[in-house]
């Protein structure tokens, strides 16, 4: 849990960095290149991806009987294929390494289906 918690804060982080260096010293760059809307969604789902964690974290502490570990391991791979994969083409070509993109997309959808199954099925209200 405390690793689900850290990685969340330094996703939380990377996000924040990446919105302040894509307004200010790489906007340019982004511009030229036509990615500057792909980036924006790369840094969003980067915080939204690291508050998950960090809830994820507090949830593994609250109901460790439940396997909410698996919905961070499909979080942080989903996340780095899917925002990693976007960031990369922020500045380089990718090639074929691009498929990456849509795969890392799918683990996050996922993550948010089996992360909505825990809480529906175990959690008691």
């Amino acid at each position: 849990m405390k690793i689900t918690i850290a990685t969340g804060i330094l996703f939380a982080f990377i996000s924040i960095l990446f919105g302040a260096l894509g307004s200010h010293a790489i906007k340019a760059t982004l511009m030229e290149r036509q990615m500057v809307e792909s980036f924006q969604i790369a840094r969003d789902f980067t915080m939204y991806h690291g508050l998950a964690l960090i809830l994820l974290g507090i949830l593994m502490h609250l109901f460790p009987e439940i396997k909410f570990s698996y919905v961070a391991i499909a979080f942080v791979l989903g996340s780095v294929l899917f925002q990693g994969v976007i960031f990369v083409k922020s500045f380089v070509d990718v090639g074929k390494l691009g498929i990456l993109n849509p795969v890392g997309g799918s683990i996050l959808f996922l993550g948010w289906i089996f992360f909505f199954y825990l809480v529906i099925r175990f959690i008691k209200w």
